[in-house]
C-alpha cells in the first residue's frame, strides 16, 4: 500500500515514558540515542524503544553511528531490533566489524518495531565505548505494485490507484466496484426502454453472466401499444433440479407484468413467445456467486402501425429527426427551400408518428404551406442609373421584372405571386378592346433580352380594373393583372415583389427604383437589348398638378391628374422611363423589401426638363387585387 500523507508518527520509550507528539505537529522521522551518548554508555543497562507509524507504511532504520562493544554473537553489549518477538536483527562492533549493519538505511516490514539495548557489567571507568545513534522513517507502502504470493488474488481485480498510507480499487467503464471495495463487476443499473420495438440481453451475453449481478429493465411504451417478448432459442439461467422442475434458487430472470403474478424463469429452455398484454413489463436479472449462467437475449416489439411516408411540401422539404423511418414516434420536420419560401412565423413545424398510423403536431394539424419570399433580391444593385442612356441592371438584382410583348409592342410587369402578373391597363387594350390572351406573350427571368425570348410563360386569363375606361385619354385606374397557367417556383432570377402593406405611405423626396425594357434614346428610338433602372424620388402631388398646368397650356388632351396617381422624377430631367416601360414597377425599399409602390403609367415627353412620369398608386387598389386573385 503506498500512501503520501504528512506521515505522523511517535516514539515510545519504555523505560520512562512514551513522549507522543502534539495535535499540531506532524513528524516525519524520529532520533534514538544510547544513554549518554555521545559519552560512553553505563553498565548494567536495559533500554527498550517501541516504535510506531501508521497502518499502510513501515519503518526504515538507518544507523548513523555504531560503537557498542565486541562480542562473539554481540552477547554482551548490543542493539536487538525486534518485530512481533521475532529479533530481526542484533548488532555489536564498530564500523567495518562483522556485527556492524553499516551505514546502508533497513527497511523493516511492518509498521511496528522494538529497539532494546543491553549492557554488561564491567568497570565504567575502563568503558570508552559511546553506544550507537540511530533515525526511523516511515516509508509508504505501495500495496498496488507488491509481488503476489502463489495463489493469492491481487488487491484489485481491475485497477489499483496508489494512495498515501493505503490505496483505492476502481474498475473499467461498464463495471462497477462491489461492496468488497476490490472486486469489480459488470454493471447493469436500472435500464428503461421506451422505444416501440428493441433488443435485450444479459450482460456478456453470449459469454457466461458474472457473479453477484441484479440487474433490472424496464418496458414502457404508449398505453395502446401491447408489448411483446421474444426470447432466442440460445437461454442458460443456473438451475436446481427438483420433481416439480428447475428451482431458481440462486440464478433467475423474473419477467413482472401489472395485475399478473411475476414469472420466474431459469433452467436450459427458452420461453419463447411471451405475448404480455400490456404497455409496461419489468424484468430482473439475477446471478450468485454459485452457479454459472450463460444468459439470456431477447427482442420485444409492439402491434404500432407504419405511418407512411409524410406528405411532401410544395416549395419546400421533410426531414427524419429520430426514430425509424415512416414507425411509431418516428419525428419529422418540414422545411422550406429558402431564402426563396418561408413557413409562416418562420418557425419550423415538427410531426410525430402516433400509435394509430397518423402523423400529427402540436403545432399545426395540416402540413403548412411555405409562402413565397418578396423583395428580397439575393443581388443588390450597387447604385442607379437613369434608364434613358443608363446603366444595365446585373442578372439577379430585379427579379421581379417581365417583359411583355403584345401585338409586337414592348411592355413591362411585374411578378406578384407564384401565378400572377400585375401590369398597366392600358397595355392589354387594342383598338377599345382586352387583348386575348394567346396575343400577351410573357417572359421572366432574365436581363438580357436575346436570353430571355427562351423562357416564355404562358396567360390563362386577363383581368383589367373595371373603372379604367379605355375610350379616353384618362389613366386613373390603370392598372391589370394577368393570371398565368402554371405556377412560378421562385430562385434568384424570379422572385415576386412585395404589395404595399396597409397605410403604405409615399413621401415625397423618398428615392424609388424603376426598371425595364423600354427604350434607350428618344432620337432615334432604339430599344434596349438588356434590363436598365433609374433612381427617382417621389414628387408632391402639387408639383405634378403644375406640370401638367403648363402643358395645357399648349396642349390639347392632357391626361387628368387623380388621387389613384402619383408622379416621380427630377425637374431638370435626364431621369425617365419612356417608351416601352409602361406597365413596370415602380420599388420603394423598406425593412428590408422592394415593395409595389407604383406601376409605369402614362407622362409627357421622356426625360425632359419640367417634366415628370405618372404612376398608378397601388395601394389604392389593394381590395381589388385581392379580391381578383383569390377569385380566380
Amino acid at each position: 500500500m503506498g500512501w503520501t500523507y504528512c506521515v505522523v508518527w511517535f516514539l515510545c520509550l519504555a523505560v520512562s515514558e512514551c513522549q507522543q507528539p502534539s495535535n499540531s505537529e506532524s513528524v516525519s522521522h524520529g532520533e534514538i540515542q544510547s544513554p549518554q551518548y555521545p559519552q560512553p554508555y553505563p553498565p548494567n543497562l536495559l533500554k527498550k524503544w517501541n516504535i510506531r507509524v501508521p497502518e499502510g507504511y513501515q519503518i526504515q532504520l538507518s544507523l548513523t553511528h555504531l560503537d557498542i562493544k565486541t562480542s562473539p554473537g554481540c552477547y554482551q553489549d548490543s542493539l536487538t531490533v525486534l518485530h512481533d518477538q521475532k529479533v530481526l536483527g542484533k548488532f555489536c562492533g564498530q564500523e567495518n566489524s562483522t556485527d556492524h549493519p553499516g551505514q546502508e538505511p533497513i527497511l523493516f516490514p511492518g509498521n511496528r518495531l522494538t529497539l532494546i539495548f543491553q549492557t554488561s557489567n564491567f568497570t565504567a571507568e575502563l568503558q570508552q565505548h559511546i553506544g550507537f545513534s540511530a533515525t526511523s522513517k516511515a516509508i509508504d507502502i505501495d500495496e498496488c505494485s507488491q509481488p503476489l504470493e502463489d495463489g493469492s488474488a491481487p488487491v484489485c481485480s481491475q485497477i489499483c490507484v496508489n494512495t498515501p498510507g493505503s490505496y483505492l480499487c476502481s474498475c473499467h467503464h461498464d463495471y462497477k466496484l462491489h461492496l468488497d471495495q476490490r472486486t469489480c463487476l459488470i454493471s447493469c443499473g436500472d435500464q428503461i426502454f421506451d422505444k416501440h420495438e428493441g433488443h435485450l440481453a444479459s450482460p456478456r451475453y453470449p459469454h457466461p453472466s458474472p457473479p453477484f449481478l441484479s440487474c433490472m429493465y424496464i418496458i414502457t411504451v404508449e398505453p395502446s401499444l401491447p408489448i411483446t417478448l421474444n426470447f432466442t432459442d440460445n437461454f442458460h439461467i443456473d438451475s436446481t433440479d427438483t420433481k416439480q422442475g428447475p428451482s431458481c434458487l440462486h440464478h433467475w430472470l423474473q419477467v413482472t407484468i401489472p395485475n399478473r403474478e411475476p414469472i420466474k424463469l431459469c433452467g436450459g429452455k427458452s420461453p419463447g413467445l411471451i405475448v404480455t398484454n400490456s404497455n409496461t413489463v419489468r424484468l430482473d436479472y439475477h446471478t450468485d456467486v454459485e452457479g454459472l449462467s450463460r444468459g439470456w437475449s431477447l427482442d420485444y416489439n409492439t402491434n404500432a402501425k407504419d405511418c407512411g411516408e409524410p406528405e411532401p411540401l410544395l416549395n419546400g422539404g421533410v426531414t427524419f429527426l429520430s426514430g425509424l423511418q415512416k414507425r411509431y414516434r418516428s419525428v419529422v420536420q418540414y422545411h422550406c427551400h429558402e431564402p426563396f419560401y418561408t413557413l409562416p412565423g418562420g418557425v419550423n413545424v415538427t410531426f410525430t408518428c402516433e400509435a394509430d398510423g397518423k402523423w400529427r403536431s402540436y403545432q399545426n394539424e395540416v402540413i403548412p404551406t411555405c409562402l413565397p419570399v418578396c423583395g428580397k433580391p439575393t443581388k443588390r444593385i450597387s447604385a442607379h442609373q437613369r434608364i434613358i442612356g443608363g446603366r444595365e441592371a446585373p442578372h439577379y438584382t430585379i427579379p421581379w421584372q417581365v417583359l411583355l410583348n403584345i401585338d409586337a409592342k414592348r411592355a413591362g410587369g411585374m411578378v406578384i405571386a407564384d401565378r400572377w402578373i400585375m401590369t398597366a391597363a392600358h397595355d392589354l387594350i387594342h383598338n377599345g378592346k382586352p387583348v386575348s390572351n394567346e396575343t400577351v406573350r410573357i417572359y421572366m427571368g432574365y436581363s438580357d433580352v436575346k436570353t430571355l425570348l427562351g423562357f416564355r410563360v404562358f396567360a390563362t386569363s386577363i383581368h383589367i380594373h373595371p373603372e379604367f375606361n379605355p375610350d379616353s385619354l384618362d389613366f386613373n385606374s390603370d392598372i391589370a393583372l394577368i393570371k398565368l397557367q402554371d405556377s412560378v417556383t421562385f430562385n434568384s432570377s424570379v422572385m415576386p415583389i412585395c404589395l404595399p402593406a396597409e397605410g403604405a405611405k409615399y413621401i415625397t423626396g423618398e428615392m424609388g427604383l424603376v426598371s425595364g425594357f423600354g427604350i434607350m434614346t428618344i432620337y432615334p428610338p432604339r430599344l434596349t437589348k438588356k434590363l436598365r433602372y433609374v433612381q427617382v424620388p417621389v414628387v408632391d402631388q402639387e408639383t405634378c398638378s403644375n406640370s401638367l398646368n403648363k402643358f395645357r397650356k399648349t396642349r390639347d388632351n392632357v391626361p387628368r391628374l387623380t388621387n389613384n396617381m402619383f408622379c416621380a422624377g427630377v425637374p431638370e430631367g435626364g431621369k425617365d422611363t419612356c417608351l416601352g416601360d409602361s406597365g413596370s414597377p415602380f420599388a420603394l425599399f423598406e425593412n428590408g423589401q422592394f415593395w409595389a409602390a407604383g406601376i409605369v403609367s402614362w407622362g409627357i415627353d421622356c426625360a425632359q426638363q419640367g417634366t415628370y412620369r405618372f404612376y398608378t398608386r397601388v395601394a389604392n387598389y389593394m381590395d381589388w387585387i385581392d379580391r381578383t386573385m383569390l377569385e380566380n
